[in-house]
């Protein structure tokens, strides 16, 4: 497996394991890595930012077969949707409880900032901007918060009006999480803080 195929396949890869956890959540035996697509992707959007920037670097080879590894099953499965190495089917907006999904800057209302969707009120989420080289954003942390409708973005300069975003959302599974509750046209979740530092945990160890 080449370091391009196995680029080819991580979203997808990412895609089928946060259906596998959703759907495991329904048999407590056999419960799944809660946050293994989002370790996933983050693997994967490291490796093919280095991959686009220097696409002989011979770290990338090893780098790459780590990310195959953490795939496991889902990556064989991936191999099906994507033709063993054709295009990844492109994001639609999603059913109830479907994640991930991306949205980009037409997706937001005429005031550049509010992204409503039904399916995604009332549920933790988190946020993963392909434009900035960082992590995933959190509620919480004043770069977006949950209203009635879906959520605001609050991140500084942020403008879908006249900026080009793609920005994936997931659902946020964890012990002790619940989701955030309707409060003056404000969904309000206590419990990002503790969510966050067990996620940042998982992933140093």
């Amino acid at each position: 497996m080449t370091t391009s195929e196995i680029l080819t396949l991580a979203p997808a890869s990412s895609y089928l394991a946060a259906n596998a956890i959703d759907k495991g959540q329904l048999f407590p035996r056999n419960k799944l890595n809660p946050i293994l697509p989002q370790q996933i992707y983050a693997v994967y959007f490291i490796l093919n930012k280095i991959h686009t920037l220097d696409p002989t670097n011979p770290a990338l080879y090893p780098c790459a077969q780590y990310l195959w590894e953490l795939m496991g099953r889902y990556g064989i499965a991936a191999q099906g949707l994507t033709g063993n190495g054709g295009s990844v089917p492109s994001p639609t907006t999603p059913t109830q409880n479907v994640f991930p999904f991306y949205i980009t800057s037409a997706d937001f209302e005429s005031d550049g900032v509010s992204y409503n969707n039904p399916d995604i009120v009332g549920v933790n989420l988190e946020l993963f901007p392909n434009q900035l080289n960082q992590q995933f954003w959190y509620a919480g942390q004043g770069l977006f918060v949950y209203t009635s409708t879906g959520i605001t973005i609050t991140y500084p300069g942020f403008d879908a009006n006249t900026q080009d975003w793609t920005i994936r959302i997931d659902q946020v599974f964890g012990n002790g999480v619940t989701p955030p509750v309707t409060t003056n046209d404000l969904l309000i979740n206590d419990t990002d803080s503790l969510l966050i530092n067990s996620i940042d945990s998982l992933l140093i160890s």
